[in-house]
């Protein structure tokens, strides 16, 4: 079996003529990692060796963790973390239910990369094709908001669905456009996918590491109990705070405010401008309508309006035949159909309405690309 390139304890210096950034983060007193219940480790048969230098005791079959040694080693992996936070971006795992949602919450307050569903393989490893899913994730998100495009009814709800998929995995990692700088993970045992990747990829990791987890695979383990939400929360904050105080932070915050601003106009501008149309469409129909019933004529401007009935039937009917040969005239644009069927009637060398109103149902399905509902919307169109 190959050999994996082991840089679990890799550590990403600062150049040397950079001066250290001094951490201004309080680190917690030994009290709120009781508190918080940090110390309480796995039972006795269920821990990992490697871990027994971090152990206290054991107590009702319960290790105890030493929370002097993960005081410690947290302000070594905080140091080291806030020496990256202005260089690049950081992700941060924990897809178990304890840690999900305050994941997700930090990340998004913060301007941080996140995963909580499911680690996407190939994150790390192949990151060039995840950076191209990604991206055609966000394009497709203002199609969608745009109303498709141009697809169909049934072509924009399988888009619809393809984004809800896609954004189960790749929500939290949108506009990541090269590896981050760090990896904090929350449980390294139940992360191990995304540790073997930066441990290939040479990613720096920061993780939660119990008493059943190796910590030699971790560049900064920090001995922690990575089960309880109180403890998930103290550390998660601490992490939080370190990388509020970055410049990167605040850039992917800016992107993601900038692009649900983005999502939100092209939805308000679609709704504006079918409403418009819908508009135009029932003008038509009442005129339409108004020609029928014998209720119309032609104003000097061409306009068609409603007027009341006169007693000279003759001069009525005159009217309405004028109005008639008018609407005859034309052309297909002004009947307010889709744009789509708009061109497969031109192609079929239908222009105008008066090339329309000869044609039967039949004749009118035979077109390419008309279907039953278009031949519907024509046919109440030109009557």
């Amino acid at each position: 079996m190959e050999k994996t390139k082991d840089v679990s304890k890799k550590v990403v210096a600062p150049k040397a003529e950079t001066e250290k950034k001094s951490l201004k983060v309080a680190i917690p007193e030994l009290t709120t990692f009781l508190k918080a219940g940090a110390h309480f480790g796995h039972k006795g048969s269920a821990w990992n060796p490697k871990m027994k230098k971090y152990i206290y005791e054991v107590r009702n079959g319960i290790h105890i963790i030493d929370i002097i040694k993960s005081r410690k080693m947290l302000t070594k992996a905080l140091e080291e973390l806030n020496q990256v936070v202005d260089k690049g971006n950081i992700l941060i795992v924990g897809t178990k239910g304890q840690a999900a949602g305050t994941i997700e919450k930090m990340a998004k307050e913060v301007g941080a990369f996140y995963i909580t569903k499911r680690w996407p393989g190939g994150l790390f490893t192949n990151f060039d094709a995840i950076k191209g899913t990604i991206q055609k994730l966000v394009k497709m998100e203002e199609q969608v908001a745009s109303g498709g495009g141009g697809l169909v009814k049934k072509e924009v709800l399988a888009l619809e669905k393809d984004v809800e998929r896609l954004n189960k995995v790749y929500e939290g990692i949108k506009f990541m456009d090269e590896l981050p700088k760090f990896l904090i993970v929350i449980d390294s045992k139940v992360e191990k996918n995304s540790i073997n990747e930066a441990r290939i990829a040479e990613v720096p990791i920061i993780a939660l590491v119990d008493t059943n987890c190796d910590p030699d695979l971790v560049t900064f383990p920090i001995p922690a109990n990575d089960d309880s939400i109180k403890s998930i929360e103290l550390f998660v904050d601490l992490f939080s705070q370190v990388i509020k105080s970055g410049k990167k932070s605040e850039s992917l915050a800016s992107l993601r405010k900038n692009h649900e601003a983005n999502l939100k106009n092209l939805k308000n501008r679609f709704v504006e401008e079918k409403e418009r149309q819908e508009k135009m469409e029932e003008g038509d129909r009442l005129r339409m309508k108004a020609m029928r019933e014998g209720k119309v004529q032609v104003a000097t401007t061409g306009v068609v309006r409603v007027v009341k009935k006169e007693k000279n039937l003759e001069e009525e009917y005159a009217a309405a035949e004028a109005v008639k040969a008018q609407v005859n005239s034309k052309k297909i644009e002004e009947l307010g159909l889709p744009t789509r069927i708009e061109k497969s009637l031109k192609e079929a060398g239908l222009s105008t309405v008066d090339d329309l109103a000869g044609k039967t149902k039949e004749e009118l399905l035979s077109v390419k690309g008309v279907g039953e509902k278009a031949v519907e919307d024509i046919l109440k169109a030109i009557k």
